[in-house]
């Protein structure tokens, strides 16, 4: 089940290190700030080991360093990092919580269609990504369910950059007026490319991202998105790791609400 943001989750106040392996932006992303902020809370500091996001073997690698370090459990900020780990033991090791990403790309997706786009584009995370897979999944499934026409997904890497190359195909793209972003900073780019091209949001064309990043509500034009409490998903995941390590019955497997917050990039306008 989701939960809400109704304070911490307690357990003993101790001291200690724990280990969180990740990828690529995620080593120093909001995912990252909230799980630190909920480390801080029950006495732990954290130690992070960067791996590659296609790198397999860094994988064991990385939890045999963290081992060794002492670390008293490991954090996989990635879930799917853990379909490259062979059993660990010895040392408590659990994915992070995140929201539900596939509840928050429907609502996106529904929300472009509920103001009148016969359909929606798509521009994604790398193909390897859970995250990117859930999100891209949520997408198709909504227009599918809406017997809207389903475009080829436009593959990027979470970078504004990538955004910004998404954007400038988008934009020579005959019927291009509904796009979810897999994420804010993807946005970002595509933002400026359609505004290169000379296309203007919300008046051309109707813009909804993915994470409410701190800059998304200064973005020109204000971006709306889906919106993660990363500091519930922290507090989350550091309750579940606590409970193993002391060998308590962990929380039940939740998901932090995802939560659309529409702003000025999907607003309709009037002719």
């Amino acid at each position: 089940m989701p939960v809400d943001d109704a304070g911490p989750l307690r357990t003993p106040v101790r001291r200690g290190t724990l280990g969180v392996i990740a990828t690529g932006t995620a080593a120093s992303g909001p995912v990252l700030n909230g799980l630190r902020a909920a480390a801080r809370e029950h006495g732990y500091v954290l130690v992070v080991f960067s791996v590659p996001a296609r790198g397999r073997s860094a994988v064991p690698a990385a939890v045999a360093g963290l081992r060794l370090q002492g670390v008293a459990g490991i954090v996989l900020l990635d879930p799917h990092l853990a379909a490259e780990l062979p059993p660990v033991t010895g040392v408590p090791l659990v994915p992070a919580a995140s929201a539900d990403q596939y509840e928050g790309a429907r609502r996106a997706t529904e929300h472009l269609l509920e103001i009148g786009h016969p359909t929606v584009w798509h521009v994604g995370g790398p193909e390897d990504g859970s995250i990117a897979r859930a999100r891209e999944r949520g997408w198709r499934e909504t227009l599918e369910r809406h017997g809207a026409e389903v475009p080829p997904v436009v593959r990027g890497d979470w970078s504004a950059r990538s955004g910004y190359r998404a954007g400038q195909s988008l934009a020579v793209e005959a019927g291009v007026c509904a796009v979810f972003t897999a994420n804010d900073h993807m946005a970002l780019g595509l933002l400026a490319a359609f505004t290169e091209a000379g296309m203007r949001v919300p008046r051309d064309a109707h813009v909804v991202g993915f994470d409410d990043v701190p800059e998304a509500a200064y973005y020109a034009p204000p971006l709306t998105t889906v919106r993660q409490d990363f500091a519930a998903a922290g507090r989350l995941t550091m309750a579940v790791l606590a409970a193993r390590i002391d060998g308590l019955a962990a929380p039940g497997d939740g998901a932090v609400r995802a939560e659309l917050v529409v702003r000025e990039s999907s607003r309709p306008t009037r002719a």
